[in-house]
């Protein structure tokens, strides 16, 4: 005869954190509550600290998820943009997101006829700076201070909907890049979606380590959107490469 026994589920790292307001909206009026709510996707909840930056000097933290289940209130007293950085750590590791908070004033209303305006607004924000670079353009030119991976934060505002996207890219100053080109069959199991973009940059680049030694680290693949379907292998320098710029070329050329 067997019974049941709870056994306690191994610890793991913090993986998949999210921090979102409970409305889902990235904005506020000022001296409202604002109520953030935390998620994780990966790792022990209760022996996991979570802290919470709210962006104007104060934060709070918690000595484990459950603590924050019915949402974190906090009320800005001035209007600004604010970074909001969530952090979950534990002894096996932690993980880090952030979003940014409009919150703005309401005092004066006004009203853009017609109701369909497409005026786009743009907020940039490179690495960890706190400062957005503000364009009405969709596109911007940017140089990064050193070598490695760049955290890029991008918002769109249009009338009162505010969205926002996060990627992290590798910056080098030197690198060998290839084209590569498919056959015209995948073309039409080609849905021209981000996902399927990534997955198959995976299944290019699971089946280049097979066949190669270069290191993993070292391979990057992206799939351009559209059709023909089309994608670029860069190959990177060692991050540790110490003997100067013309020995990694030469790495990269072999």
């Amino acid at each position: 005869m067997y019974t049941a026994r709870k056994q306690q589920c191994p610890n793991r790292p913090p993986k998949g954190l999210l921090v979102t307001s409970r409305d889902g909206k990235l904005t506020a009026n000022l001296g409202s509550n604002v109520t953030f709510l935390v998620h994780l996707d990966e790792g022990d909840s209760i022996r996991t600290n979570i802290q919470l930056d709210f962006g104007d000097g104060t934060a709070v933290s918690y000595s484990n998820l459950s603590w924050t289940e019915e949402g974190i209130k906090h009320v800005y007293k001035s209007a600004g943009i604010f970074r909001v950085t969530a952090l979950a750590e534990n002894t096996l590791g932690y993980d880090t997101t952030t979003l940014y908070l409009h919150n703005k004033e309401v005092n004066i209303t006004a009203v853009v006829l017609p109701s369909h305006s497409r005026t786009v607004t743009y907020f940039w924000w490179f690495g960890n700076n706190t400062e957005p670079v503000i364009t009405l353009d969709g596109s911007i030119s940017h140089t990064f201070p050193n070598d490695g991976m760049h955290t890029i934060t991008v918002q769109v505002a249009a009338a009162n909907t505010i969205l926002q996207d996060t990627k992290t890219i590798a910056v080098q100053d030197f690198f060998k890049s290839l084209l590569l080109s498919f056959s015209p069959n995948l073309d039409e199991f080609n849905p021209d979606i981000p996902e399927w973009r990534q997955d198959v940059g995976r299944v290019i680049k699971k089946a280049l380590l097979q066949v190669s030694d270069f290191p993993e680290e070292q391979l990057l693949v992206a799939v351009f959107p559209g059709v023909p379907t089309a994608a670029e292998l860069f190959l990177l320098p060692h991050k540790n490469q110490s003997e100067g710029k013309k020995k990694s070329e030469e790495v990269l050329e072999q």
